[in-house]
């Protein structure tokens, strides 16, 4: 009996220390984090959409049975929402979840997978940038996403998902949140006029940025009354959308212009392309098991300066976000 209440307070402890960092923002890497559950790997298949490459599925041996269907139950209602529209891909993608099925991977707009379940790279279509490269940020312990780095816009080339990267499943209801933010934040290559893509203009009235004032990559939604965005996030301890104004975000939006193609960069942290840099972020991360990697954090490439300015907290209108989120309540 002591024995069980023990492990039941170091868990959770250790949701809530993850939960803290999820709202204060994992660190920038240029390599990403390796989850310990990885070392299990023995196989990486690749299943394409068309011709892309698109979600990848990293297995351990057959009958290992590390993994809880709860968990897997979450990415794969989250891959039949983003491709609803295809019955014999959500047939052929299902199939695949096993218990045996340590990491999943999704290649997002105009990006393909590479050979293994964090290696992503621009489609074949598109010649890269000598200034390009890639980095790495976790969103929480189950989420890592790879972005593209080019002329100081922060592009999403994939989503690395852990249905249980230390050995039991936890919080389901953020991460089924976090997942839907990251892609509906996604800045899509190659960068255009966001005033004119269909994100903001058309049906769903968003779009997505790094905020030097949150510190991390936000996404921003138009409230009906004013048409100003703010910032459209989550509650982790009390489980609630909320919208927030900010200052930085509001500024940037009203001077926004298209980035310049011959903007300046400098080299890398680890890496031999070159990266501008503009501002830099310190995020503290969350804590790592032995079993993890610990890549070096690298400066983050920001679209505008960091302002002083806080944050003055708004209650959200009613408004769609994602019909596949439930168990979550909306602010009124």
């Amino acid at each position: 009996m002591v024995l069980s209440k023990l492990f039941s307070s170091s868990r959770s402890r250790d949701k809530e220390n993850e939960k803290k960092c999820i709202i204060k923002g994992y660190p920038l890497t240029n390599s990403p984090v390796i989850p310990g559950i990885l070392k299990h790997q023995v196989e990486f298949k690749k299943v394409k959409y068309g011709s892309t490459d698109l979600v990848g599925f990293t297995f351990a041996h057959e009958g290992s049975n590390l993994v809880q269907y709860e968990s897997l139950k979450l990415f794969r209602r989250k891959l039949a929402y983003w491709y609803q529209d295809n019955a014999k891909f959500q047939k052929q993608i299902n199939s695949e979840f096993t218990k045996d099925l340590i990491a999943i991977s999704v290649s997002f707009f105009n990006f393909d997978l590479g050979e293994s379940c964090h290696d992503f790279k621009l489609d074949k279509q598109f010649k890269p940038s000598e200034n390009g490269f890639l980095t790495y940020r976790k969103h929480s312990e189950c989420i890592q996403c790879a972005y593209y780095n080019e002329n100081g816009v922060e592009y999403l080339a994939g989503i690395t998902f852990y249905p249980a990267p230390h050995g039991k499943p936890k919080l389901l209801r953020s991460n089924n949140v976090l997942l839907a933010i990251a892609s509906n934040s996604a800045i899509v290559y190659p960068h255009g006029d966001r005033r004119f893509q269909w994100s903001e203009t058309e049906k769903i009235k968003q779009y997505g940025r790094f905020c030097s004032t949150a510190g991390k990559h936000v996404l921003l939604k138009f409230s009906p009354d004013d048409g100003v965005p703010r910032h459209f996030g989550y509650n982790h301890f009390t489980n609630k959308f909320e919208k927030s104004f900010c200052i930085e975000c509001l500024k940037e939006f009203y001077k926004w212009e298209e980035p310049k193609k011959d903007s300046s960069a400098t080299p890398a942290t680890g890496s031999a392309s070159a990266a501008p840099v503009v501002t830099v972020e310190e995020s503290v991360p969350a804590a790592v098991t032995a079993n993890d990697s610990e890549p070096s954090a690298v400066t983050r490439a920001s679209s505008t300066e960091s302002l002083i300015e806080g944050f003055e907290q708004v209650k959200i209108d009613s408004e769609d976000f994602e019909s596949d989120i439930d168990d979550a309540e909306l602010i009124y």
